[in-house]
């Protein structure tokens, strides 16, 4: 059977089985949940066993791009039953499928990230709201630790099945980040993170030479359960920081060793206490999973690119995110804790300490400080030019700069009351007097690192620093 048609009868037959669920959801045969799930199981699962199939992959990549793309117009122009939940998840996910085997990556590991995908989400979804309780936000969507443990359960089975050569303790490996992975989803986004990164933690495990024994593996996880009970009781992390920081560990450690752990480690500690020292009473906010991937997202993508291709550059890049970040988190730390004039970044004019948009003398010498510090962290651990720290130092501030633009022309302020405040509780009477309403100040730290970082890349490109 040629590729064309082997691809065109799977093809039409998820569109069959789409119109037949859809008909029976309409006419009450089939529960909504169930209904989806069965989809997701037969589509994600089809599209799994093409790319199994070893068809060209570069063409099956493009195929699937454009199906997604259809999908994604025709979700956007129309209400299905079967999207009654505000969801892209069916349009996403053969972007992400595709994507990958446009870039070249092996069509084995390309297929175990669908698999993965298509039962292990659908395991955690079903058993998550059959049986899942108590549920907690683990970013914007509830969550259960019921439907986690069957992720991790069917993603051990599905890395055994794929993987039988390896030893069981690399299959529960391989099988942590997909789970933790899938917490952290929201409105179907799963479907296109969730092959992403499944699919760089598959090559990063089983490359990786920072690993060593099980002894040294069964020491790490010890010692990042002795450091959560630390930071969760010192109130640094709530419940969903601290899985948001063993998500962005665990790609550190694989992609560079202990030494990639030692900017975030920085940012951690650094946030946490740069408020204290300067006033006793003041009692920094524990740090939630927004927080943690606003601030560190970016710089775990770049170090995992390191990682994957070995190229220093996006080392240095990756430390100069978390260098944005450090700068940002500690010159607001530093700037609350200390008062005095603050100055709003667009127009000049002395606004409330705290809010974003404000600079001050004091927040700035902080922050400045934070980047010498880092600076001179980087500069005994890894092989770097007095230009490239140069660029780290520079990279930091125009990142703190940016994030205070942003904040002062864009971010959403509220009036409540007499005074003022930068988040509105549903159903609250606040009354938005400036920016977006959906641009908060975690939305404001992961954008003013994207910006930043493009331009850095680029000009990093240029200079060839």
């Amino acid at each position: 059977m040629s590729s064309f048609l082997l691809f065109s009868l799977a093809g039409a037959a998820i569109l069959v089985v789409t119109i037949l669920i859809e008909f029976a959801i309409r006419k009450d045969r089939l529960p909504y949940f169930l209904g989806r799930k069965l989809l997701h199981v037969i589509a994600i699962g089809t599209t799994a066993w093409m790319i199994d199939k070893e068809i060209d992959s570069y063409v099956l990549g493009m195929a699937l791009v454009a199906i997604g793309m259809f999908l994604m117009v025709v979700l956007l122009k129309f209400k299905w039953w079967l999207q009654q939940e505000s969801s892209y998840g069916i349009a996403l996910f053969p972007i992400s499928l595709g994507g990958l085997l446009i870039l070249g990556v092996s069509a084995e590991v390309v297929a175990t990230a669908a698999w993965i995908l298509a039962v292990c989400d659908a395991s955690a979804g079903w058993v998550g709201r059959k049986w899942g309780t108590p549920k907690y936000i683990f970013l914007s969507e509830s969550k259960s630790y019921q439907g986690a443990l069957a992720f991790f359960v069917t993603a051990v089975i599905c890395m055994g099945i794929r993987f039988p050569d390896l030893h069981v303790g690399w299959w529960l490996l391989l099988a942590f980040l997909p789970a933790l992975t899938e917490l952290f989803s929201w409105r179907g986004s799963d479907n296109f993170f969730l092959p992403v990164f499944t699919v760089g933690w598959i090559q990063l495990v089983l490359r990786t030479p920072y690993l060593g024994s099980w002894i040294w593996i069964m020491t790490a996880i010890l010692f990042f359960i002795i450091l959560g009970w630390w930071v969760i009781r010192k109130k640094w992390l709530d419940q969903s920081g601290w899985w948001a920081a063993v998500w962005v560990a665990a790609i550190l450690w694989m992609s560079g060793g202990w030494k990639a752990l030692s900017a975030p480690v920085f940012l951690l500690v650094a946030g946490s206490v740069a408020g204290r020292l300067f006033r006793v009473g003041h009692a920094s906010e524990k740090r939630t999973a927004q927080q943690v991937f606003s601030n560190g997202w970016i710089g775990v993508v770049l170090y995992m690119l390191y990682g994957l291709t070995g190229q220093a550059e996006w080392q240095l890049l990756a430390w100069c995110s978390f260098a944005i970040s450090v700068c940002d988190t500690v010159s607001s730390e530093v700037g609350t804790a200390v008062g005095g004039k603050t100055y709003n970044i667009g127009n000049f004019k002395a606004m409330q300490p705290g809010l974003s948009g404000g600079v001050s003398l004091a927040g700035t010498a902080g922050g400045l400080v934070a980047l010498l510090l880092l600076a001179v962290c980087l500069h005994f651990l890894l092989p770097v030019t007095n230009i490239q720290l140069v660029w780290l130092l520079a990279t930091g501030m125009a990142g703190m700069l940016v994030d205070s633009v942003l904040g002062s022309k864009w971010q959403a302020l509220w009036k409540q009351g007499s005074g003022f405040t930068e988040t509105s509780a549903d159903g609250s009477e606040a009354a938005l007097v400036k920016g977006l309403s959906w641009l908060d100040n975690h939305w404001v730290n992961f954008l003013s690192n994207a910006i930043t970082m493009v331009g850095a890349g680029l000009l990093y490109g240029f200079f060839g620093v």
